[in-house]
């Protein structure tokens, strides 16, 4: 299943400015204030926020484009991993709040969720686009400076903890990139040691583990079978292509992320610092 979740991602294109709006659906004049906004955060408090927005999701779900998208182009600076990628796609009608590592103590999934739910949906549902993104994009940044009005907002939105109508099936993939970031460490960790016995000795313990905790007899034995051979085949594979070689940079190995994280130089806009997506965040349908 991974490996056809990670074809379905296509890159939009390059950014030109921290919000990119390729579905056109911002207007023009909102959209050069909102950059520049968002340009001023940067400058005061090095988090990097970029909105955008594309046609379609092109048969990928939008927490694993939001992920991609977010390693692609590398928001946030790199070893502070301070971005935030507001994601919106026109014909799903979906969006997505995805929040790279260092940013996850200032924004939570639950306020994350509450953006979703009562800034970004009901704007959506009206056609009001720009004014949606507008007001979602101050609430980001006023949570970011503290701000005593954006923070007491959230507080008086907490009675209803139902993220965007999707908390469960958030919680889900929430799982499912955390696995996968955990494989990618295992990954980074196995291919150095190029011992391939080992991975089946970790996969021994986990299946050990399992057995302990929901029965030794009925599961254990499976999972460590199981998990023991599953840990020999990876290993296998990782040892004979490591993270860092053929072009297995510094995004998710697993998924198959390239390098491509240091920014995008040229004129105008010098593209994000390099940053990494932490997995945290929400998202809903409008």
């Amino acid at each position: 299943m991974l490996p056809l979740i990670a074809v379905a991602y296509v890159s939009p294109g390059k950014p030109t400015g921290f919000v990119n709006d390729f579905a056109n659906i911002i207007d023009r004049e909102i959209e050069q204030a909102i950059e520049s906004k968002l340009v001023s955060l940067n400058n005061t408090t090095s988090a990097q926020i970029s909105v955008v927005t594309i046609p379609s999701l092109g048969g990928d779900t939008r927490q694993n484009y939001a992920v991609k998208l977010f390693e692609d182009w590398g928001l946030g600076q790199k070893g502070k991993d301070n971005g935030l990628l507001l994601l919106i796609a026109l014909d799903e009608r979906e969006m997505q709040i995805e929040v790279g590592y260092g940013l996850e103590g200032d924004i939570t999934d639950l306020q994350s969720g509450i953006i979703v739910r009562d800034i970004l949906t009901p704007a959506f549902r009206e056609g009001d686009y720009s004014g949606g993104i507008v007001k979602a994009v101050d609430m980001l940044s006023g949570i970011i400076y503290k701000s005593p009005d954006a923070l007491a907002y959230i507080e008086d939105h907490k009675s209803n903890t139902n993220s965007g109508g999707s908390n469960s099936e958030d919680n889900l993939f929430g799982l499912f990139f955390f696995g996968v970031i955990l494989l990618n460490l295992f990954a980074r960790i196995l291919g150095k040691t190029k011992s391939w016995w080992l991975g089946g000795a970790i996969g021994a313990v986990i299946g050990t583990i399992i057995g302990l905790i929901w029965g030794f007899i009925s599961i254990g034995l499976i999972s460590i079978i199981i998990l023991t051979i599953l840990g020999l085949i990876f290993d296998y594979i990782v040892s004979k292509n490591p993270p860092g070689s053929g072009g297995h940079g510094g995004g998710l190995w697993f998924l198959g992320s390239g390098g491509g994280r240091g920014g995008f130089g040229g004129g105008g806009f010098g593209g994000f610092g390099g940053g990494m997506s932490g997995g945290g965040g929400a998202g809903g349908r409008w």
